[in-house]
């Protein structure tokens, strides 16, 4: 009976124990964190879920005007789910057009809804002295002026600018364009901004490319006596080398612009086509038959040439290839005989 009472003790005692750290959880309540954005700063900040927003700011020492808001709303309990709190300060600004000037009450707003809010009737390309998506200051002054209107194309966007920056330098670095150390520009950077100019930014990258390419072989001619005179063969074709290539390529936005060669390699030597002409003597046979003509009844004088002629052999002793200039493929040999005799043969 005794160890039935200690039991039921010492379980209610855990029971209590298990109540007391469940409320310490619940009063403690879960961690959140969350960002803070006053008016572009941004701060983050630890705090548990059930307390307020008031409370949050309070934690990251953030303090309010009187006619400051936020969103969500001060009295609002954080969750798990809130992930930012978000600043509105008031601000009560000055925007001047020429003589004309007006002043404006906003709480959280940018330049942009200030000059939206004053209204002021003014001429086309007017601009604020200021960017638009600053966020307002209280006792801010804000001036509108005449711009010039500016087209640039950059990255293959086209747009359409009103600026009064000073020179073309000026503007690319007013829309954060950044020039890389091979861009190219429409402009000079120092030429002075003109209405309606249009400025064309070229991205320009250089990359190294290696490619294998052939190597067109030579046609050499030779002479040989064991071919017929006017008679040719092709006696080794002709084989094709390699070589490596590596090009220096220019790329604007991307696309090829030009390539320049740098270096040469030739990796496999060509074979030259070797064309052999026939440089052998066809006059032996009017020789026999000269000689017959003179055993047959004809004068011994003449027989007797006919015999030196045929003991001299006249023969080839140099051919000029004549080719025609039209591309045809014609032309004519130019024929040198032993005896100085020459003849012009048609191909």
């Amino acid at each position: 009976m005794q160890h039935k009472k200690s039991f039921l003790k010492v379980t209610a005692l855990l029971a209590a124990v298990c109540l007391l750290m469940g409320l310490l959880v619940a009063c403690s309540g879960e961690e959140v964190k969350l960002e803070i954005n006053d008016m572009g700063t941004k701060t983050e900040v630890t705090t548990s879920a059930g307390k307020t927003v008031k409370q949050a700011l309070e934690t990251a020492q953030i303090e309010l005007g009187e006619k400051d808001e936020t969103d969500p709303a001060l009295d609002t309990k954080i969750t798990a789910d809130t992930k930012e709190i978000l600043v509105k300060r008031y601000a009560k600004v000055t925007v001047v057009y020429g003589e004309e000037k007006k002043e404006v009450e906003l709480v959280g707003g940018t330049v942009a809804d200030a000059v939206e809010k004053a209204a002021l009737k003014t001429e086309d390309n007017v601009t604020p002295d200021l960017p638009l998506t600053d966020y307002l200051k209280d006792g801010m002054t804000i001036t509108l002026s005449k711009g010039m209107k500016v087209k640039l194309t950059v990255d293959s966007k086209t747009d359409d600018f009103v600026t009064k920056a000073a020179t073309v330098k000026d503007f690319l670095a007013e829309q954060k364009v950044k020039l890389g150390e091979d861009d190219e520009v429409s402009e000079k950077l120092d030429a002075a901004i003109k209405d309606g100019m249009e400025i064309v930014v070229k991205r320009v990258t250089y990359k190294e490319e290696t490619k294998t390419e052939e190597v067109d072989y030579k046609t050499e001619e030779k002479y040989s006596d064991s071919l017929a005179s006017g008679s040719s063969e092709v006696t080794q074709e002709g084989v094709k080398g390699e070589k490596e290539v590596t090009y220096k390529v220019k790329y604007i936005d991307g696309k090829e612009d030009s390539r320049e060669s740098i270096n040469e390699k030739v990796t496999k030597e060509p074979v030259n086509k070797i064309v052999t002409y026939g440089s052998a003597s066809n006059d032996s046979g009017s020789n026999d038959s000269g000689s017959n003509d003179s055993g047959s009844g004809g004068s011994g004088s003449g027989g007797s040439d006919s015999g030196s002629g045929s003991q001299g052999g006249v023969y080839e002793v140099s051919r000029t290839n004549n080719p025609d200039c039209d591309g045809s493929g014609h032309g004519y040999y130019h024929i040198v005989y032993s005896d100085g005799s020459t003849k012009d043969i048609d191909y």
